[in-house]
């Protein structure tokens, strides 16, 4: 405590010197402060790093020391400076904005500077003229709707302009000139005119491709012929820049070069490749670079873990299988080594938890094979993409469950059509069997009704048939502002409950969004989903709750947790007793003590959609924007005993945080949930003991069940569904009704 004390003496006692120590002079005081005054509609992180004039740094201002900047008056500056930030807001549209600055004195060696901003109202684009654009690069008319009616913002009218220069080079036209962008602007009348004259010259196709490789033995990988193959982009072709960036995207994909560098040669003029005969038009040549990498890779690694026991785990990669630039892939792991058959023997070094658990007896596995191929030929922009894995694993959890996949596989191909239009071919299969007692199957994995359980503990077959087709896919780290996006999903499947139980079910779902800029500094986006699952009416319970539909969560209705929008099963933790006639005891969940949890079971259909409004800029800095956001959506069953007959909308609004990140923006998002909960089945969960044989339950405990809280000798749980009648009790506490979720990238 004492030497916190002196510190402290020590500090207050230097900020008294801190005049003395101040080198600036009474007509040169030190800058303290510097404010901003009307700032609307341009935000003040846009304009206090243009100024020359800052704020003295805090151990200067605050004790004298020699630390950080140090600002003395300078009146030609300040004068400079209210100069900079009008020609920031007349750039950005505000042609009648004045700045004015004043200096307030604060002691003898002190000095507070405030810019005052008059902005006025923005000039508005009213004309657009737009010459020399090839149709096969942009939409002229496109152009025009985007620019006019928009406030006249010099660095949005410049970046539409170089965009579209990107897709004129993008359209073939490689040697395109600058554009020439003119703005005229009446500040009286408050309208401005943007001429764009674009000047792209002839079509440009490629000449010769020239390759050179560096192989890492004594031979190369691939033949020539097959790398071309697989670049994809061969003389005679029309020039892309984004088909060259998808050709060394594609030569990368085969993992078998640690270096891809693509240039252009010397121009030529080569008739040759003219598809045009009537006239000569120019050529570009390319030119590939390939280093090649390691060919073979092996890793194991092995440890000890409290729950695992021993465990090991080993990859092996060949990056040119068959000498055809395939990739095999060998992946095994092993857990509770030393407590499970064959190597046992190590008990005693294993955890007494895992020594007593009967799910752990037996060896956890899991060997995998993959094979990818480099492709094939087909039809459209791309070459088919081939993928098998084959696989078996065995895993489980102390005192929870063990899960086995005695044999599943996997086989998937991806295929570009067209230019970010790609479809995805795949099927799987897979045999699992899962033991679990009621307690937990209802407590870990939802699965609390009859009818979910049969489908998750019994063995259950399954063959599954799908596609995709999906127009320019969106990545982790995209952030778009002009664009579209839309997917089509597509299933058959067949699953066989029990092995005697089948059931044959189709799954279709369809997502479309778009992104449009409102103002300068905000983007509105729209996104849309539905989905369906078919399936017989007399065996909707049966449909495997992997392939059933969910919403809620932090890419879905955000005002509800993952899954949470929907139907599910309340796993209540207070009942009534209810006596029968016959002695037999009955629970009831009491309605005025809130739930524990919600398990969602999901439904057979669903939609949702959202509304976002997103700043593209950041405050009070950059690194942060700003989203306000309304989703809706419902999810429910059409034809199961778990029906839900209202499917009306449940609406969520909320607001979000995005902190910008190489990796994406990292978001937090509050939703607020308005809505009541919908009836549904209750569950009071009795644990067992796994170690004695004792199974627990997931007693009904809804309204009207007839399933009794203990079992008499020979007595057995009622095998009638648990009947949905259970009302939550509705919390009126604001932040009860706040959900937060944190994730990686944007909502969709």
């Amino acid at each position: 405590m004492r030497p916190t004390i002196a510190l402290l003496a020590i500090v207050l006692a230097a900020a008294p010197a801190s005049a003395q120590k101040n080198p600036c002079t009474v007509r040169r005081p030190m800058v303290d402060a510097v404010r901003f005054k009307g700032t609307d509609q341009v935000s003040r992180s846009d304009v206090a790093p243009l100024v020359e004039t800052e704020r003295t740094g805090l151990f200067r201002r605050w004790f004298g020391w020699k630390m950080g900047s140090l600002t003395c008056l300078d009146s030609v500056a300040i004068v400079s400076d209210a100069a900079m930030i009008e020609a920031v807001y007349h750039d950005r549209g505000f042609l009648a904005a004045k700045v004015t600055a004043s200096v307030a004195r604060r002691g003898e060696r002190r000095a507070q500077v405030t810019f005052t901003i008059r902005e006025g109202l923005p000039a508005i684009i009213t004309t657009v003229l737009v010459s020399g654009l090839p149709p096969l690069a942009a939409d002229s008319a496109a152009v025009v709707r985007r620019l006019r009616g928009t406030a006249l913002d010099d660095s949005v009218v410049h970046a539409v302009a170089d965009s579209i220069q990107a897709q004129i080079r993008d359209a073939g036209y490689a040697r395109a000139l600058p554009h020439r962008l003119t703005v005229e602007s009446d500040s009286g009348l408050r309208v401005g005119t943007v001429t764009l004259g674009f000047r792209p010259g002839v079509l440009t196709w490629i000449g010769r491709v020239d390759l050179k490789i560096t192989p890492a033995g004594p031979s190369q990988s691939l033949s020539d012929r097959a790398v071309r193959a697989a670049f994809g982009v061969q003389r005679g072709d029309q020039f892309s820049a984004r088909r060259i960036a998808a050709g060394q995207r594609a030569v990368g994909a085969l993992d078998l070069y640690r270096q891809i560098r693509v240039d252009t040669v010397p121009a030529t003029r080569d008739t040759a490749v003219v598809r045009d005969t009537a006239a000569a038009r120019d050529t570009i040549g390319l030119a590939l670079s390939l280093t090649e990498g390691d060919r073979k890779r092996a890793r194991t690694t092995a440890g000890w873990g409290t729950l695992d026991c021993f465990r090991t785990q080993g990859r092996f990669v060949e990056q040119n299988f068959f000498s055809l630039g395939h990739r095999f892939e060998l992946n095994a792991r092993l857990s509770k080594i030393g407590l499970a058959a064959p190597f046992s023997g190590l008990e005693s070094l294993c955890a007494t938890s895992v020594r007593e658990d009967p799910f752990s007896q037996r060896l956890n596995y899991y060997a995998g094979a993959t094979t990818r191929l480099r492709g094939i030929r087909g039809w459209g922009a791309g070459r088919w993409q081939p993928e098998l894995t084959i696989f078996s694993e065995r895993r489980s959890s102390v005192g929870v469950y063990e899960q086995t996949t005695e044999i599943g596989a996997l086989a998937s191909s991806t295929h570009l059509l067209a230019q970010r239009l790609s479809t995805t071919l795949q099927y799987a299969y897979t045999d699992t069997r899962t033991r679990a007692d009621r307690a937990v199957s209802c407590r870990q994995f939802g699965f609390c009704r009859l009818e979910d359980v049969a489908s998750f503990v019994l063995r259950s077959p399954q063959h599954s048939i799908s596609g995709s087709l999906v127009k320019n896919q969106l990545l982790l780290a995209d952030e778009p502002s002009l664009a579209y996006r839309w997917q089509l999903d597509a299933k058959y499947g067949h699953a066989a409950i029990g092995g005697i139980l089948p059931i044959d079910f189709g799954r279709v779902t369809g997502e479309i969004a778009t992104y449009q800029p409102i103002a300068s500094w905000v983007t509105l986006a729209l996104r849309a989903q539905v989905g369906a699952v078919i399936a017989p009416a007399d065996r909707s319970f049966l449909l495997p709750p992997a392939e059933r539909l969910y919403g809620g969560g932090q890419n879905s209705v955000r005002g509800y947790g993952q899954n949470q929008l929907g139907p599910g099963s309340f796993i209540v933790n207070a009942i009534d007793t209810v006596a029968a006639a016959n002695g037999t005891q009955f629970g009831v969940a009491r309605a005025d003590v809130p739930e524990q949890r919600i398990a969602p079971s999901g439904g057979n259909a669903m939609w949702i959609a959202n509304v976002e409004f997103r700043s593209t800029r950041g405050w009070p800095n950059d690194l942060l924007r700003w989203v306000l956001f309304v989703d809706a959506g419902r999810v429910w069953n059409t034809n199961d005993v778990f029906a839900v007959t209202n499917a009306g909308a449940r609406i969520t609004p909320g607001f979000g945080v995005r902190l910008v990140t190489p990796l994406g923006p990292f978001r937090v998002d509050v939703g607020y949930n308005p809505n009541s909960a919908d009836r549904g089945p209750a569950f009071f969960i009795v644990d067992g003991n796994p170690s004695t044989g004792v199974a627990g339950r997931a007693i009904c405990v809804s309204p009207g069940t007839d399933d009794p809280l203990v079992l008499r000798a020979g007595q057995s749980s009622s095998s009638t569904s648990c009947p949905a009648t259970f009302l939550p009790p509705r919390s009126g506490k604001l932040l009860s009704r706040l959900t937060f979720h944190f994730s990686l990238g944007q909502a969709f």
